[in-house]
């Protein structure tokens, strides 16, 4: 009965990950996970993106914004909860974490503090994952499938001051005309407040669609994706972020929004 059950499950799994590569989702989910199920959960409908909080505590990562109250916390480490699911995917798939998904995947890194420690204990717990990462050092480039980044320039800088790291750099608004390499910065991110005050209801203001086009062309120009955070949860925002052809939605929201994107036959 139990094998009949876990047979069940793989099946109904394998189904989902046939459906995500054929209809990946422009999102990346910003809800931290708890457990590998989550990942693989969000997976099957089409979300292959990722961002979490991480923190070191007593020497490993865990996936967390805020300190425990207790050393008997049950906090997942950022191994069990993203880095191992993904690379078992990896390794099943010989080589491709989704099969037939061409690009890379994201996961962002948000690191309250100790960057780093926290790249060093990093560093350490990808050494069985190596295979899978993408990153360039010293003009060498590792062609994975899992590109990491971070958010912040100054905590790059320091982790970077000690060993050129391979770690990539989500830019901002402010960053577009800097035109930074797109091999070191991947990723513009922007507030949707920052282009609109619509609130994602009715149709946007005309001049506000174009913005969205506008910022998106620039990024675009420049080999960067491009994702939008903090945007309402409805249709008619997924509406604009597919027709304006961003990159992503990121939001905590991540298995709702997916069902407003249509997925282009």
């Amino acid at each position: 009965m139990v094998k009949k059950i876990f047979i069940g499950i793989l099946a109904v799994l394998m189904v989902q990950l046939a459906y995500s590569q054929k209809n990946a989702k422009p999102i990346i989910s910003s809800q931290n996970f708890s457990s590998k199920t989550e990942l693989w959960e969000s997976v099957g409908h089409g979300i292959l993106n990722f961002e979490a909080d991480v923190m070191y505590i007593y020497g490993k990562l865990f996936v967390t914004d805020l300190m425990p109250d207790s050393a008997n916390h049950k906090l997942p480490t950022l191994t069990d909860a993203y880095l191992y699911p993904l690379f078992n995917q990896y390794k099943k798939n010989n080589g491709e974490i989704i099969p037939g998904y061409k690009g890379d995947i994201y996961l962002i890194l948000n690191i309250s503090n100790q960057p780093i420690q926290v790249y060093k204990q990093l560093a350490a717990e990808m050494r069985p994952f190596t295979d899978m990462l993408t990153f360039e050092l010293a003009g060498v480039k590792h062609p994975g499938k899992l590109r990491i980044l971070i958010k912040d320039n100054g905590q790059l800088e320091k982790i970077n001051s000690i060993n050129p790291s391979f770690l990539g750099l989500v830019g901002s608004l402010a960053d577009i005309d800097k035109k930074a390499d797109s091999n070191l910065m991947p990723m513009i991110e922007i507030d949707f407040s920052e282009i609109t005050s619509w609130k994602g209801t009715g149709n946007i203001p005309f001049e506000d669609f174009q913005k969205f086009k506008d910022v998106v062309a620039k990024v675009h120009a420049q080999n960067k994706k491009i994702s939008i955070r903090n945007c309402p949860t409805y249709k008619a925002v997924a509406d604009v972020i597919q027709t304006s052809k961003a990159d992503f939605v990121s939001t905590p929201e991540a298995i709702k929004m997916a069902g407003f994107f249509v997925t282009p036959k």
